[in-house]
């Protein structure tokens, strides 16, 4: 009977502590990481001018659900680090509560990326809208694109709005630019890689999955959000056109990451 208890004790620490010991290192540990994922985007010859060019990609800050502005200012450290000529902010700021996108794009203010900071809107920006968004991301010197094209001598980069509660527009956005220069997009949702055919856009950059968040071994995402499901993370690619997905830096519902370490992609075009 002592035996028997004993057992018994042993198989309930390991049922019920396992995922105790996993969710304590996802919150204690891995969400306070920063992984500097580098990836090579390949580019058309034609396109070769761009050769060099590096992005990075921030996304999902999700501030207002566990966020930590320390933690941001050493993200933005990180990336002042790399020497950029771009940064790409993928959206999704807040998860509802504006009162926190002023803390964080005030760390955001000091990226210094080459040529200038761009971002786009995700749904959760979209659901919780506010002028505040708007006035805060000037000040920071983050231009926010809203179906909207810049134009520079040999690339166009552009910010498409999200598909889930926006009106993404991608064909208005790039119809008054030039018709052979390459495009770089951000778009929010992943899944929209598959809505276009536009031989001008070499890279979309996305974030929306937060590559799972919570990750089984051996299976990968337990669980992917609506216009995340088909790209859950990584690069992908269709013909010439790219498309990076980055597991974002932030936490949502629950204060822990596992096996999906907060990431900045730092993506550099490559002839």
């Amino acid at each position: 009977m002592i035996k028997s208890s004993r057992r018994d004790w042993i198989l309930r620490s390991i049922f019920f502590g396992t995922p105790l010991a996993c969710f304590g290192y996802g919150s204690l540990i891995e969400k306070h990481l920063i992984d500097v994922t580098r990836a090579d985007i390949p580019l058309k010859p034609e396109f070769g001018s761009l050769d060099g060019l590096k992005i990075a990609l921030m996304s999902d800050f999700h501030h207002d659900d566990f966020g930590d502005n320390a933690f941001i200012a050493r993200a933005v450290q990180t990336v002042n680090d790399e020497q950029v000529d771009l940064v790409m902010l993928a959206g999704d700021y807040i998860s509802d509560d504006r009162a926190a996108l002023e803390p964080l794009f005030n760390e955001l203010r000091h990226l210094r990326p080459g040529i200038g900071t761009f971002a786009v809107l995700g749904n959760h920006d979209r659901w919780h809208l506010h002028n505040s968004l708007f006035a805060l991301s000037e000040d920071a010197g983050v231009r926010l694109l809203i179906n909207e094209a810049v134009e520079y001598d040999n690339f166009i980069i552009s910010g498409i709005d999200s598909c889930w509660g926006g009106r993404p527009n991608l064909e208005v956005t790039l119809k008054p630019t030039h018709p052979d220069k390459p495009v770089i997009t951000g778009w929010h949702e992943p899944d929209t890689f598959d809505t276009y055919n536009d031989p001008r856009i070499i890279l979309q950059m996305s974030g929306h999955t937060h590559g799972g968040q919570v990750c089984a071994p051996a299976i990968g995402p337990i669980l992917l959000p609506q216009y995340g499901r088909k790209y859950p993370y990584g690069h992908y690619q269709q013909g010439d056109g790219s498309l990076f997905v980055t597991r974002g830096i932030g936490t949502m519902t629950i204060p822990t990451r596992f096996l999906c370490a907060p990431e900045l992609a730092i993506l550099t075009l490559k002839a």
